[in-house]
């Protein structure tokens, strides 16, 4: 009688010990990992190639919608380099207090000038002048040959505020700062040079 009580008694522990150990396992499973934040969306803006698009007949474009030669503002340049050219020259342009340390690289018969950010490795500017023949932009293209402010103001609209004298270098920036770019013209021994100079824009939020 004891045996099979005591027989009885140790099922019955069993038993017990089996209903729990489901509930240890469920405890011991990791909670599961919250999901990563989805990455913002790439902005999407129509891009105009400059050896091949009217870019002028575009109302309102800016520095973001242009390609040269297939190269966008800031892109790597090393990365994409080949699509320029032979590089005619090159030098180093220090830090100053309004812009940061410049890679200088000039092609395409020194009417491509790429700014390249030190420390990013970006191209941040590019500056374009008449030397560059590959402008499919027949109005563009006449002002860079030598137009003056009226048609500067009848091909890119009104310049945005007072244009800017620089005496290091006998300039005058006509700036369009909102759309990312400025009308240059330098006076180089008794000539005029016009380029456009077009600037990284910031992406809107």
């Amino acid at each position: 009688m004891l045996f099979t009580v005591f027989s009885m008694l140790i099922l019955c522990l069993a038993g017990c010990g089996g209903g729990e150990e489901p509930k240890s396992q469920t405890a011991s499973q990791p909670a599961a990992a919250p999901t990563s934040a989805a990455k913002p969306a790439e902005e999407n803006v129509p891009v105009y190639e400059l050896t091949k698009d009217d870019i002028t007949t575009h109302q309102g474009w800016t520095s973001r919608n242009i390609s040269i030669l297939g190269v966008k503002l800031g892109e790597k340049t090393r990365e994409v380099e080949k699509n320029l050219g032979a590089v005619e020259n090159a030098r180093t342009l220090a830090k100053t207090d309004k812009e940061p340390g410049y890679y200088l690289t000039i092609y395409q018969n020194n009417g491509l000038f790429v700014y390249t950010n030190q420390l990013t490795g970006k191209a941040q500017k590019f500056e374009v002048y008449e030397s560059f023949k590959k402008i499919a932009d027949e109005k563009l293209k006449k002002l860079l040959m030598g137009g003056d402010v009226k048609m500067m103001r009848e091909v890119l609209g009104m310049e945005e505020g007072t244009p800017i004298e620089n005496s290091d270098d006998m300039s005058t920036e006509y700036p369009y700062d909102s759309r990312g770019f400025r009308f240059v013209v330098f006076k180089v021994k008794g000539k005029t040079l016009n380029a456009l100079r077009l600037v990284e824009l910031k992406k809107t939020t």
